[in-house]
């Protein structure tokens, strides 16, 4: 999704959700000549021989640094390209997690020979690809400018440049991102599942924070460059029309004065799977939707003979929008937009985890739906056709990747990283194609522990826990960090009702006589969007009139307009229908000050007391899909909350919040109002309120 079609959604958020779809009719001309032949299409097909797949012939040198280079010649056509994989163990960073990261967003950032400017100048007027990080990096281009794009990146990577302006300015990148994120339920359970999965002091369990973010210092950034960016751990592996020699000479040339590190030592530390299956609950007020996620650790690596089937049953179980899981969530229950797994497999630890995010009100019947599916595919047998299918879907996965130059040099590589036999990739297809049904039932049920499983569930607690109790696993509490917590107490004071709440707001800012006494309110509101000013404004009026545009560079981008009865949306050019649902709720809601009308309308609801950023909130819901939260301290509106419908069936919570309250006339508005577009945010400040302007019939009429 574009930042453009964000902005729209957010816009339709800011003005009570003005319009929510967008009728769209796509003519779509097909035509082809089919012919049929005589198939009995009651029998799956049989599978074939598995294809002959070539990858080259790889050679391979080693530099006397210990750098490791493998050369694939492939002149099919005039390009090559490069792939560094520094392959240190995983590091536990601990206090300081996030300086790989900060070292991987300062690398590329010109070297001691070329400033940054022209360092990224020259790539780009090459047309190449360069990317250099923490881990490594890759480059291409067209082969007559390979010797010089390899040159540029052993550049990057053995004379980088680390200054404190560039260190500061990536390290407010990611704490913004931090920042941006922490109310964000996906990433919240992605890193509960991670920690709770392999424990606080494992690398694959920790996550960045604020707090570590802010204690890297640059020079801890150049000791984790001089300790772990060094060539006896590394391959370097050049796939393309290229000639083995040529390149041999080249890269001893470019690449023979990279400093040779000390060996890295590392145990990683133990890890294990639970004894039961159990529920592990992350409360998030917020949540429009509960995370799931279903898993337990497995001990099985790519050179483990079990690859291949436990490959093709996570495929027939969860692997595509054709799997079990994804046929029983979401075409047979219509619980979730997708559901799906995955079998990870590590020469350190391999992983295996079901997901979904589902509606809150069934999330007690997708958990029995993934534990059921789960424990079927591990005690009865797949069947004939789902395997061929899975069979072939690798197949064509595989010949499809083949393609890459990436993928043939990942695979040159892999074949010494992880002690692979050299023509692994070779019977890559064949060793599929021999897995049997009976195969898969045994591997499935040896790593999948259908009775070892941790439940992870990410969400609204009071509106999901009740039933998620009825279930038949213990449930332990925990916070958003992953550590152990109470159980949620949901119950509500009793003076905290939606008339005191809202009354409260009303009296801090102005009292319910002055608000009365307000017929009609302009504002104009100004943001910055990608260097390019946008306008907002908008006028209301008694009973419930209401105008809207937004502009940018003096163009109107969207133009909305309710006269009471009908309403017009007309945005770049195109006049769209209101549905009736919409224009009630605008009939409703559309006045200078919507809260008051809030006090008598059956549709509000008290929703829940929610934690932020260290004040309490009363949330209210004022419909189906709109949350308004009030700071129960100071009376005022904090923030407001709709769940937007995605085009993938998914939904997606679009928040502003209002802050910097000033009195205009007595009555206090918010002159800041923030909503965030992914990583960043759009923050329009009030240029100008006016209270009771001169407004008539004539400026709410619908030209169309």
């Amino acid at each position: 999704m574009t930042q453009e079609q964000l902005l729209i959604i957010y816009l339709k958020v800011l003005n009570n959700k003005i319009m929510r779809y967008i009728k769209t009719l796509l003519l779509v001309l097909l035509s082809a000549n089919i012919s049929y032949s005589q198939i009995d299409r009651t029998q799956p097909p049989k599978p074939g021989p598995a294809p002959i797949i070539s990858l080259g012939n790889p050679k391979s040198f080693t530099l006397k640094n210990g750098l490791k280079v493998i050369v694939v010649e492939n002149d099919k056509l005039p390009r090559a390209y490069a792939n560094l994989d520094i392959d240190n163990y995983p590091d536990y960073e601990g206090d300081i997690k996030g300086v790989s990261n900060l070292l991987g967003s300062m690398m590329g950032n010109g070297t001691k020979n070329q400033e940054k400017d022209s360092y990224n100048e020259e790539v780009d007027y090459m047309g190449a690809t360069l990317f250099l990080s923490a881990g490594g990096g890759y480059a291409s281009s067209l082969k007559r400018y390979f010797p010089r794009i390899l040159e540029m990146m052993s550049d990057g990577l053995i004379n980088p440049v680390f200054t404190k302006e560039d260190f500061q300015k990536e390290k407010n990148v990611i704490l913004d991102g931090i920042k941006s994120i922490e109310k964000d339920v996906q990433t919240i359970a992605s890193r509960v599942h991670s920690k709770l999965r392999y424990g606080a002091n494992h690398p694959f369990g920790e996550f960045e924070s604020a707090e570590s973010i802010n204690n890297v210092t640059l020079k801890d950034v150049k000791n984790y460059y001089s300790t772990y960016a060094i060539p006896n751990n590394a391959y370097l592996t050049i796939v393309g029309d290229v000639k083995f020699d040529n390149i041999k000479s080249l890269v001893e040339d470019l690449f023979g004065n990279w400093k040779k590190g000390k060996s890295l030592n590392y145990s990683m530390p133990q890890t294990s799977n639970l004894n039961d299956l159990e529920i592990s609950f992350v409360d998030m007020p917020n949540a429009v939707q509960s995370e799931i996620y279903v898993g337990n650790l497995m001990e099985v690596s790519m050179s483990n003979p079990d690859f291949f089937a436990l490959k093709l049953g996570n495929q027939i179980l969860g692997g595509s929008s054709t799997a079990r899981l994804f046929m029983n969530l979401r075409e047979d229950k219509g619980f979730t937009y997708g559901s799906y797994s995955s079998a990870s497999t590590s020469r350190y630890v391999g992983t295996f985890t079901a997901t979904a995010s589902v509606r809150n009100e069934v999330t007690d019947s997708a958990v029995t739906e993934i534990i059921n599916e789960i424990k079927k595919i591990t005690s009865v047998n797949v069947t004939e056709a789902e395997l061929n299918a899975a069979k072939e879907k690798y197949v064509g996965s595989f010949i499809m990747s083949t393609e890459q130059p990436s993928t043939i040099a990942s695979f040159a590589s892999n074949i010494d990283k992880f002690n692979l036999p050299e023509n692994f990739y070779e019977k890559y297809l064949e060793n599929f194609q021999s897995v049997t049904i009976e195969d898969v039932k045994r591997v499935i049920n040896n790593y999948v522990l259908n009775d070892r499983l941790r439940i992870l569930v990410v969400g609204k607690g009071q509106d999901v826990l009740s039933r998620l109790e009825n279930l038949p696993y213990e449930i332990k509490y925990y916070d958003k960090y992953a550590e152990i917590s109470e159980k949620p107490d949901y119950s509500t004071p009793s003076d905290v009702t939606v008339e005191s709440v809202i009354n409260k707001y009303l009296e801090a800012i102005g009292g319910k006589d002055k608000l009365n006494e307000i017929n009609a309110v302009s504002t104009l509101a100004e943001a910055e969007l990608q260097g390019m000013k946008l306008q907002m404004v908008s006028i209301q009026a008694k009973p419930n009139k209401q105008v809207f545009m937004m502009m940018m560079m003096g163009n109107t981008m969207m133009k909305m307009v309710f006269d009471g009865e009908k309403g017009s949306l007309t945005q770049q050019g195109m006049d769209i229908e209101i549905p009736d649902d919409e224009l009630s709720y605008m009939a409703n809601a559309t006045q200078p000050i919507s809260e008051i009308g809030m006090l008598t309308s059956d549709d509000v609801k008290f929703s829940s007391i929610e934690e932020e950023d260290g004040r309490t909130l009363y949330v209210l819901q004022s419909s189906n899909d709109t949350y308004i939260a009030f700071d129960s301290e100071t009376g005022l509106k904090v923030k407001s909350t709709t769940v937007a419908d995605m085009p993938d069936g998914s939904k997606m919570p679009q928040v502003t919040y209002y802050d910097d309250y000033k009195a205009v006339d007595g009555i206090l508005f918010a002159h800041k109002i923030t909503m965030p577009i992914g990583p960043q945010s759009l923050d329009f400040n009030i240029l100008n309120i006016s209270v009771n302007p001169q407004v008539s019939d004539s400026d709410f009429v619908i030209e169309n």
